[in-house]
């Protein structure tokens, strides 16, 4: 089996129906990692032409891939670690995160992992990047231990830098979805949505929207509204966010898998929540809510209506909430939970892999989750910008996903 790195604007039609093949048979679906998302990113955001595709490859079948994009050192681009003073390579292609497994066959999986971290080892060797950032994959199934398993083989040492878990929905066979939350709070969210009934004189409902292509302008336009465009976070506050978005939606409500809702009172709507589906699951991809209704909650109760909906109308096996880590709303809300990660490997020289080795040992002492950083938080805040003027990986953590 092959590995192969092209960019993602320059792959040609037989390569996009090799990929569309293959993460219909992903043994772990990402629909965020397919062309129907990935093509309009490389097309539409500023740095497009700089996101590639690793693959791995036999006879003109995919077995494996994951995007890639090369960051420069001393920046902080993902969600969920600190950067690093040396370039690297992650997975995150966009500013927003939501869930980076790869695409992987489970005919061959390990086959899969092993030749596309091969690939990227190479790269590495004109490119000056000596770290491989997975990020946001999930732990407890088959992807991570295929890239574990390979990178044991290539003798790339690897470290978790973070883990969390990250609320979800597990289909049940009775309908206790909501127990954790409590009957008083469920009480106080029925209360606010009368409230709400009031103020606009009707009745709140939960709609369908998915196959209405205004809806995903409406959500924009919702999101531009609140604070985000005040902090500069929005869709409309990055070129090209938003033109992306349209066109993957436009793609995948074409193939009927994009799941849209909208709490609303006749035509005034309040909230709104976009998921795509993939394989058996929904994954979330953005909520939004009318600022001028913030005293009535309309995101809680969007969600609360969308897990009802979720179990009586659908056959979705799950949802992913794909937010950030510690979201204590969705954890309070969402009762099950899916562990993700973010993993380094050292896919540079044999000096990277040996200063890598020594670092981990630090991280794993200092870094982001430690006995030691909890415990003394104010020493570790110094040692981060101490550490910030001479260490290859920082110890610290990024906000920018909190932030998003």
């Amino acid at each position: 089996m092959n590995g192969r790195i092209a960019p993602i604007g320059q792959l040609s039609q037989s390569d996009v129906l090799a990929w569309r093949d293959l993460a219909a048979h992903s043994v772990e679906p990402n629909p965020l990692f397919e062309p129907e998302c990935l093509i309009p990113t490389a097309r539409c955001l500023p740095n497009g032409d700089q996101m590639s595709l690793v693959i791995a490859e036999e006879e003109g079948r995919f077995f494996g891939c994951f995007p890639i994009l090369r960051v420069g050192g001393g920046t902080k681009p993902s969600s969920t670690w600190a950067g690093i003073r040396q370039p690297a390579f992650t997975t995150q292609v966009r500013r927003m995160d939501y869930d980076d497994t790869p695409l992987v066959r489970d005919e061959r999986g390990v086959e899969a992992a092993t030749a596309l971290l091969s690939a990227v080892t190479r790269l590495s060797r004109t490119q000056g990047a000596g770290i491989l950032v997975l990020e946001a994959i999930g732990t407890a199934g088959p992807v991570s231990s295929y890239f574990e398993s390979a990178a044991k083989s290539l003798r790339l040492p690897t470290h978790t830098y973070r883990k969390w878990e990250r609320p979800i929905v597990r289909r049940r066979d009775e309908f206790t979805y909501h127990a954790p939350y409590g009957g008083e709070s469920l009480g106080k969210i029925a209360k606010k949505s009368r409230q709400l009934g009031n103020k606009l004189e009707g009745e709140v409902q939960f709609v369908d929207r998915s196959a209405d292509a205004s809806a995903v302008d409406q959500l924009i336009a919702i999101e531009a509204a609140g604070y985000k465009s005040k902090i500069g976070v929005s869709f409309v506050s990055h070129h090209g966010e938003s033109e992306w978005f349209r066109e993957m939606c436009a793609q995948f409500r074409e193939e009927n898998r994009v799941v849209l809702y909208s709490l609303q009172v006749g035509d005034s709507v309040v909230a709104m929540n976009l998921m795509l589906r993939g394989g058996e699951g929904l994954f979330g991809i953005q909520t939004v809510y009318d600022e001028k209704y913030a005293k009535f909650s309309p995101g809680i109760q969007l969600h609360v209506a969308l897990i009802d909906y979720f179990h009586n109308e659908t056959d979705a096996q799950w949802i992913d909430s794909c937010t950030f880590a510690g979201n204590g709303t969705l954890l309070q809300l969402y009762p099950d939970r899916r562990e993700v990660s973010t993993v380094l490997v050292a896919v540079g020289g044999p000096f990277v892999r040996s200063y890598f080795r020594l670092y981990a040992a630090a991280l794993n002492s200092l870094g982001v989750g430690s006995p030691f950083r909890r415990r003394y938080p104010r020493l570790c805040a110094l040692l981060d910008r101490v550490l910030s003027k001479v260490a290859i990986i920082s110890l610290g953590e990024s906000r920018g996903k909190e932030e998003g």
